[in-house]
């Protein structure tokens, strides 16, 4: 039999990395959909936490933690579609309508303020008859409002939220078709259909235990039978963290979707904005040539992706976008690719009388002479020893 308590811990490491990569790994390249993804991620890591300190027993060591997730899986579905949303179309802020995606969650945040406020014994009581009888999660009123509410309400908006998902990604793929499009957007819509579709798993998660509640009432408090929606819910949830972790390219977006006005069809004398592809980047691709040719900036050993995105005026994600796509290089591979072009324009026989490899690699622009050896022989297959003894020097 599965170990849903190895499983769930796994899922629970896979999101915290995940998360990780997002806020931390990214640095320049971190967009606004980063940041609603970290929440989903969040949210779901710590719904997964408190059923696991629920499976376990160890929920009475926290009580007051108990049924604080329940709320917050109520922000699971409206971040997920927003997550799709300001992907698709490059969104950097939300809009004032999307404070309606809330509403579930301060309803139901509401809903056990009673519960939350109680004793920590009368907590400690429902935890451990919880513990003895699943069904009495069901089944004991703790908020204003019957427990039914929440397991009805909770899959009904899953399931609308992932209509919205799926009728955001067709006709995105609709008005882009796959035979018009650049490899990163078709990466990108994989990657949302694999996030789509994991959260339909999790939805088939929750939408199975109503079932088994009322259909096989008498069972649910087996293990065998309780144990089918968890892992479910678990896969989908592992599915996400793990594609990004393989595919992390997947999350620099839709950085070549712009914006250009018509007008508006509603209103007179308005404009309206709407998304299309941009691919013709030969004047950003100028730029960035003459500004490493003028300013030699590769010759700064910490220099970053973002103070370049501030020189050059391209934005972040876009610079590395092209870079990506138009030399099919990584910024740091692009960056140590000059140097070493650098440093082998001030290489010759009497250079090297008067000063070493390393002297010479420092003054390229590598802050340690390890990173230089180390893209010396990644671009060349060889030491730079080796290199002049064939070479220049020979």
């Amino acid at each position: 039999m599965i170990d849903l308590m190895d499983f769930s811990q796994a899922s629970i490491i896979c999101g915290l990395l995940t998360v990780y990569v997002l806020l931390f790994k990214k640095n320049a390249l971190r967009s606004f959909s980063d940041y609603i993804l970290s929440s989903f991620i969040f949210c779901q890591i710590y719904a997964a936490i408190l059923y696991l300190l629920i499976y376990t027993g160890k929920i009475v060591f926290v009580a007051f933690l108990y049924r604080t997730a329940a709320p917050f899986t109520f922000l699971i579905p409206p971040l997920g579609y927003l997550y799709v949303r300001t992907v698709l179309f490059n969104e950097q802020k939300f809009k004032r309508i999307d404070l309606l995606h809330l509403l579930p969650f301060f309803f139901f945040l509401i809903n056990y303020l009673p519960f939350y406020f109680s004793p920590n014994d009368f907590k400690l009581d429902i935890i451990s008859k919880t513990i003895q009888a699943k069904t009495f999660a069901v089944e004991k009123q703790l908020g204003l409002f019957p427990e039914t509410i929440f397991y009805v309400f909770r899959p009904i908006q899953s399931v609308f939220y992932l209509i919205f998902q799926w009728v955001l990604i067709f006709e995105y793929k609709k008005a882009n078709p796959i035979k018009m499009i650049e490899n990163q957007i078709k990466l990108v819509i994989q990657w949302l259909r694999v996030f789509t579709f994991a959260n339909a798993l999790i939805i088939i998660g929750y939408v199975i235990t109503i079932p088994i509640y009322f259909l096989l009432k008498e069972k649910f408090d087996t293990k065998v039978v309780h144990i089918i929606p968890e892992i479910i819910l678990g896969v989908g949830f592992f599915s996400i963290c793990c594609y990004l972790l393989i595919y992390p390219q997947a999350l620099n977006g839709l950085p070549f979707v712009k914006y250009k006005e018509i007008h508006s069809s509603l209103l007179e004398n308005e404009m309206d904005k709407i998304p299309f592809i941009y691919q013709d980047y030969s004047n950003e691709i100028k730029l960035i040539e003459k500004y490493f040719i003028e300013s030699q900036a590769y010759l700064q050993p910490n220099l970053s992706i973002n103070q370049v995105a501030v020189e050059t005026k391209i934005p972040s994600r876009e610079l590395s976008y092209i870079i990506n796509n138009h030399y099919k290089k990584r910024f740091n591979d692009y960056l140590n690719e000059m140097r070493l072009r650098h440093f082998l324009s001030k290489v010759d026989s009497k250079t090297l009388d008067n000063f070493t490899i390393e002297a010479i690699a420092l003054e390229s622009g590598f802050s340690y002479k390890s990173s230089f050896y180390r893209a010396f022989n990644r671009f060349y297959s060889c030491t730079p020893s080796v290199y002049f003894e064939n070479s220049l020097l020979k």
